[in-house]
């Protein structure tokens, strides 16, 4: 079978991320990140024996979907939909709807947690619920057999005009059951990071995350139960792509890479008995880190940790049931200082409990933790979240809203205490206090080759105009 695999353009021009958990706007670091579940889903449709195909509207030098349906003539086509882009994805699903007569079918968290209200409003035929993989790949045999949709696990489509739903797949326990993604469908050198404007790709060492942060969609779509990848395969995908001399810079694309200290230790051993010469980033909780681990993975070569800390505000966390503390954010901090590893810490304002005094509180904690780079963002109830339910059933959704207000730099509810308004001028406000501060920005100035100080600059405000200020 004929399979496109589709990542639309953004909404006015901009650039998106869809990809599992992570919807938010490119320009939030300036960089371009890989889609990897579509050369993830095209690796085991090729190994099924299926001819495969991505268009990345995201990259540059993309062309038009219409000319890549001429050209290719797919029989099924699979669409990357975030709940951001919902409104845009669905006029390019629409446009797709009138020049072929492919199986037009849909992935990602948002279609996954509103299967019914998606094919009921778009000329999709079908809707993944949930880990893409298996269920592409199984719908793609059923339609090449000219077999009953029925039967494909994970699956929602239109009998007539109704939503059905078949019966859930669950999750996948044997991650090493995918073969590696299928990156020669994308160019590796079109993906980069804006620190130090290396290509660098993504690598999914495991899924799943067994915590329970009221604002988050990684269960929805992965899993509470945490699945890894034998360490050997892991570190195997690595070298590949290390080998083809595009791209030395990997992330590890896991919901908490962390999580298995035994599992982490492992790939660090294999990194460091290999000696591929090459660099990785990766996530973290700040309840999953210590002086040892943290030491192994420097000398396996991570050059950044990012740690989701939320709020300075034990209540705050507390009330989204992030299971961790303020002081294990500190010692978090301290270690990686102590070990020389670069962080990156993400906030989000207007959580439940949040107040002007809290937010003081936060931005003055972020300050004291003094990472690398800070992310702020606003609080939102995204679908399929305990904290969109709980959002829904107080009332502070605003009934109209469309899905492209829920946004991660725009604040789409208010709190009992401070208005959306007043949460998008704190949101500004936090930035300027963190990155107005001199030794930070000379500190991030040190970081930049001096021949790359223009594109820095330019990044710079990119950063600024399109996620601080939202312009």
């Amino acid at each position: 079978m004929r399979v496109l695999l589709f990542n639309p353009p953004g909404p006015a021009g901009r650039g998106y991320i869809r990809e599992g958990r992570c919807e938010q706007r490119l320009s939030s670091f300036a960089y371009r990140m890989v889609p990897i579940s579509l050369p993830s889903i095209a690796g085991l449709l090729r190994a099924e024996g299926h001819e495969v195909k991505i268009l990345d509207g995201v990259a540059p030098r993309s062309i038009p979907v219409s000319e890549e349906v001429r050209k290719s003539d797919p029989e099924l086509i699979v669409v990357s939909v975030s709940t951001p882009t919902y409104e845009s994805d669905l006029v390019h699903i629409d446009q797709l709807a009138r020049c072929t007569q492919a199986h037009l079918t849909a992935i990602g968290v948002h279609v996954s947690a509103t299967a019914d209200e998606t094919l009921i409003a778009s000329r999709l035929s079908s809707v993944v619920r949930g880990e893409p993989e298996w269920t592409v790949a199984d719908l793609a045999s059923t339609l090449a057999a000219g077999g009953d949709l029925s039967e494909v696990r994970g699956l929602s489509f239109k009998r007539g005009s109704q939503p059905v739903h078949n019966q859930d797949r669950g999750f996948e326990r044997d991650l090493d059951a995918l073969p590696p993604p299928a990156r020669d469908l994308l160019r590796e050198q079109d993906y980069f990071l804006p620190f130090p404007n290396r290509p660098y790709t993504l690598v999914i060492p495991s899924r799943g995350c067994p915590h329970h942060c009221t604002y988050c969609t990684a269960p929805l779509y992965y899993g509470a139960r945490l699945r890894r990848r034998s360490p050997s395969r892991v570190v195997d995908e690595i070298a590949s792509v290390a080998a083809r001399g595009v791209v030395k810079d990997f992330v590890m694309w896991s919901d908490t890479f962390t999580l298995d200290r035994a599992f982490v230790l492992d790939v660090c051993r294999e990194l460091a008995e290999r000696r591929l010469g090459v660099r990785w980033m990766c996530n973290s909780r700040v309840d999953s880190i210590d002086a040892g681990l943290a030491r192994a993975m420097r000398d396996a070569g991570c050059t950044g940790i990012s740690f989701g800390v939320e709020s300075g505000v034990q209540e705050i966390l507390d009330n989204v049931r992030k299971g961790t503390t303020v002081e294990q954010g500190r010692e978090a901090l301290r270690i990686m200082r102590e070990v020389g590893i670069p962080t990156l810490t993400h906030f989000i304002l207007g959580l439940p409990g949040e107040t002007r005094d809290t937010i003081r509180q936060t931005v003055a904690y972020a300050k004291e933790l003094d990472p690398d780079w800070a992310q702020f963002y606003c609080a939102t109830p995204l679908p399929g979240t305990a904290f969109h339910e709980q959002s829904r059933r107080n009332g502070a959704l605003p009934l109209a809203a469309p899905w492209s207000a829920y946004e991660l730099n725009r604040p789409l509810i208010s709190t009992p205490t401070l208005s959306a308004a007043e949460l998008q001028r704190a949101r500004a406000w936090a930035y300027l206090s963190f990155y107005g501060r001199p030794r930070v920005a000379l500190r991030a100035m040190r970081k930049v080759e001096p021949w790359q100080l223009g594109r820095f600059a330019s990044q710079a405000v990119a950063f600024a105009r399109g996620w601080v200020l939202d312009a």
